[in-house]
């Protein structure tokens, strides 16, 4: 076994596009009373072209009221500050996940989908319990973060092997196997170093075993539901269904019923179908 080092991590998060930090830095902005129009437009505005995907999408379908908008301030008359946070993260995820994964041997497509799912799940289920769904949607968006960090560290290298889908091994078990270090811990350790809370750090760490977790965040057992729903509307991803399985073990820890789990299911596919759409 090849155990990948935290220097080798961290130079291979450097090659990630910009927007995930960016979208974190707006998360924290958007908490702080004193922010203003102009904080929120300079940020956004420092990347190029995560600011075209978000006037794309206000001039969508989903947010269109007949006349185009040309700048961000525009769209912010538009649509509020709490509707440019779901888009700068929407074309965030986006531009993260925009290869294809050689070593989980899965599109980029794919990988965006799933973290759109889990973000949109996290959002309506936290809104349903009273937890801060801001929060909530940053962690689904980030959740898979980790799995692009490590195929950026042994990308073209013969000596790591790339997952067999059509075995369906265990995935983290696999990533331990060959690479010393989970995805989840490499998403964990990354967020950290960009000054993300402790909360999302944890949370994304142990969605697949939250009976691990030393703090046991409510948004940690939500996670592991919003991974459940994403596998139950086609958006799974190989090596990963048996860590939901125990769905209803999570639900006393989140304070969601097993009905508002139900509910939740379609409300969540309609909205990422939407979103899916208007890309």
């Amino acid at each position: 076994m090849n155990t990948i080092s935290p220097a080798e991590l961290k130079e291979a998060a450097k090659l990630l596009p910009s927007s995930p930090r960016i979208f974190g830095k707006l998360s924290k902005l958007l908490r702080d009373p004193m922010t203003d129009l102009c904080d929120i437009t300079d940020l956004v505005n420092a990347d190029s072209a995560l600011t075209a995907s978000v006037l794309r999408l206000s001039n969508s379908a989903l947010y269109s009221l007949g006349t185009s908008v040309d700048t961000l301030d525009e769209a912010i008359n538009r649509i509020g500050f709490r509707e440019l946070f779901k888009l700068v993260g929407f074309a965030a995820s986006q531009q993260l996940f925009a290869e294809h994964n050689r070593v989980y041997n899965i599109s980029g497509s794919q990988l965006w989908e799933n973290s759109l799912a889990c973000g949109i799940g996290m959002e309506v289920m936290a809104r349903k319990v009273g937890l801060d769904d801001q929060e909530a949607y940053t962690i689904g968006l980030l959740r898979n973060m980790g799995k692009m960090v490590l195929d950026y560290c042994v990308k073209d290298d013969p000596q790591y092997p790339g997952y067999n889908t059509e075995s369906n091994l265990p995935l983290i078990d696999w990533e331990q196997n060959n690479f010393g270090i989970t995805n989840p811990n490499v998403a964990g350790f990354i967020l950290l170093s960009w000054n993300f809370t402790e909360e999302t750090c944890q949370t994304i760490q142990h969605q697949y075993t939250p009976k691990e977790a030393q703090r046991h965040f409510p948004l940690i057992h939500l996670l592991n539901l919003s991974n459940c729903i994403a596998e139950r509307i086609g958006k799974g991803l190989h090596g990963e269904s048996s860590y939901w399985k125990n769905w209803q073990d999570h639900l006393p820890r989140t304070g969601l019923s097993v009905d508002e789990f139900k509910e939740s299911v379609a409300e969540i596919k309609s909205s990422l179908d939407r979103v899916v759409a208007s890309f």
